[in-house]
């Protein structure tokens, strides 16, 4: 997660947070990780085949398909993040998932943040917005630093308020 202030106009701060998971695998890394596998599960599949076991190699086939379709969804959400922008007048929270751009916008004085628990292995759900309507943010990220998050956007609206 990255967390910026920055000013915004002349009579106050703003706050600018950019949400990004952890992404650690890079295209490069992804087509060696496909590369890696289809070869050993091809060596495999051969090798079953010249066993006499042939019916063996269509399901090759299918686990490279399904390897190939799993890492293409990845590289397609490799830059998805959020951002939450905060003026003198505005909340605004924009969410890039894929190719798509989602924004949503509220009014400062009547934004809220709530961070809500669940009981047992299900995790919190971090939440921006006001009038009963509000939007998911943080869910990428792990449970530290969601509550971080939350911890330092309910501080910047009480001081800021």
């Amino acid at each position: 997660m990255d967390a910026r202030f920055t000013p915004e106009g002349d009579t106050g701060e703003g706050l600018r947070v950019i949400v990004r998971p952890n992404r650690t695998l890079t295209l490069r890394g992804m087509t060696a990780l496909f590369a890696v596998l289809t070869v050993v599960v091809l060596t495999i599949g051969i090798g079953f085949t010249l066993a006499g076991a042939w019916p063996v190699l269509p399901f090759v086939g299918l686990e490279a398909v399904v390897v190939g379709a799993v890492l293409y969804r990845l590289f397609r959400h490799a830059d998805d993040h959020e951002q939450i922008m905060v003026d003198r007048e505005r909340v605004t929270v924009i969410r890039w998932r894929g190719r798509r751009e989602q924004r949503d916008e509220f009014q400062r004085y009547w934004t809220k943040v709530v961070l809500e628990r669940h009981r047992g292995w299900y995790p919190s759900q971090l939440k921006v917005g006001s009038h009963g309507r509000f939007v998911v943010i943080a869910a990428d990220v792990n449970e530290k630093e969601r509550e971080s998050l939350s911890a330092a956007l309910n501080d910047f609206f009480q001081k800021k308020g």
